[in-house]
């Protein structure tokens, strides 16, 4: 319980972080996207379940701050989390280009399904090129936050499930 709690407020803080301080934080037009470093972090060490219950969480709360169509960017951050939750098993290295690349991929996977589901909506009124370049972007900036939230997340998580370990 104790361990859920920890990590919904980790979500809650990475959308408020997101919301006011990260969005203005702007290089050529495009802002780092933290909650979707936060959903990667934890699907890369809790597994599948907690990244697309994470990925939910905090895109659709990221949706209901923002004028944006509901559920999209939770669908989106879902199948990321849910995804690199799954891929996890096959990686067995303690480096750190793990999260980095992991962040890298999710990033783009992420933003390029939530830019081409606004398409398929008829929300998108960007031209593909800046489409794109608003995809690698982010995924660069979000690469460059790795350093920052993933040993958090990881530091957060084992101590948690140490003390889940000890109780049984």
């Amino acid at each position: 319980m104790r361990r859920a709690s920890l990590f919904a407020l980790l979500i809650l803080t990475a959308v408020l972080l997101q919301t006011t301080a990260f969005s203005r934080l702007t290089l050529f037009g495009v802002s780092p996207d933290l909650i979707l470093v936060v959903v990667i972090s934890f699907a890369l060490l809790d597994g599948p379940s907690v990244g697309a219950a994470a990925g939910f969480s905090g895109g659709l709360l990221r949706d209901l701050l923002l004028d944006s169509p509901k559920g999209l960017t939770g669908l989106s951050y879902l199948l990321v989390g849910y995804v690199v939750g799954s891929l996890r098993p096959y990686v067995q290295s303690t480096s750190l280009l793990v999260p980095v690349g992991g962040v890298f991929v999710g990033s783009l996977v992420g933003t390029a399904l939530y830019q081409t589901l606004l398409v398929l909506l008829g929300r998108a009124s960007l031209p593909a090129t800046d489409a794109i370049r608003i995809v690698a972007l982010t995924s660069v900036y979000n690469t460059l936050l790795v350093p920052f939230v993933y040993p958090l997340v990881r530091r957060i998580s084992a101590m948690y499930r140490r003390e889940s370990v000890l109780r049984w």
